[in-house]
């Protein structure tokens, strides 16, 4: 009589097929989570730049209202009379360029060739308070009495101020007419 053995499976190649599709479906979900992560991420960037540009409103809206601040302030005080006068004077040997504020004497200085305009309007800018605020200013002068350099001169030298002070503001008044 013969022993039967059994029925033997050659089960390795069966095993490969099952580690093959299992190592498919953990790359397939990895593929889906890394896309997943890579969409998240984007969307927290987009976030994070909508939250900077809001942060950056807030900040341009907060400089806004001290600006209006400011100004407010400065027309209580140009309606109490508080503006800075530029003005020339001409005397019978020169000009002379005065600075007042509110009936108040700031720096008078005589004009010749040599003059430092530009120096002597920092300095009196440089002495108000509110040099960093707004400053209403105005620059008078007769121009038919008033030496054409001289004017010029000072005109140059109060435009070249707005670099330094962007809140001055001037109106230039001639009292000939």
């Amino acid at each position: 009589m013969s022993k039967n053995k059994g029925l033997i499976i050659e089960l390795t190649s069966l095993l490969d097929v099952i580690l093959i599709m299992l190592f498919w479906v953990m790359m397939a979900s990895s593929d889906k989570a890394d896309k997943a992560e890579a969409e998240a991420d984007k969307k927290l960037a987009e976030a994070q730049a909508i939250a900077a540009e809001a942060q950056d409103f807030m900040e341009q809206n907060e400089r806004n209202i001290r600006i209006g601040e400011d100004m407010a302030a400065t027309l209580e005080k140009f309606e109490k009379g508080e503006m800075l006068s530029i003005s020339i004077t001409a005397t019978s040997s020169s000009n002379v360029l005065s600075f007042r504020r509110s009936e108040e004497t700031l720096s008078s200085v005589v004009l010749t060739t040599y003059s430092d305009i530009e120096s002597e309007i920092r300095r009196v800018l440089d002495s108000l308070p509110d040099k960093q605020g707004i400053i209403l200013a105005a620059f008078i002068y007769d121009e038919s009495t008033a030496l054409h350099r001289d004017v010029a001169a000072v005109k140059k030298a109060l435009e070249n101020m707005k670099k330094d002070y962007p809140g001055i503001y001037f109106a230039y008044i001639n009292t000939s007419a």
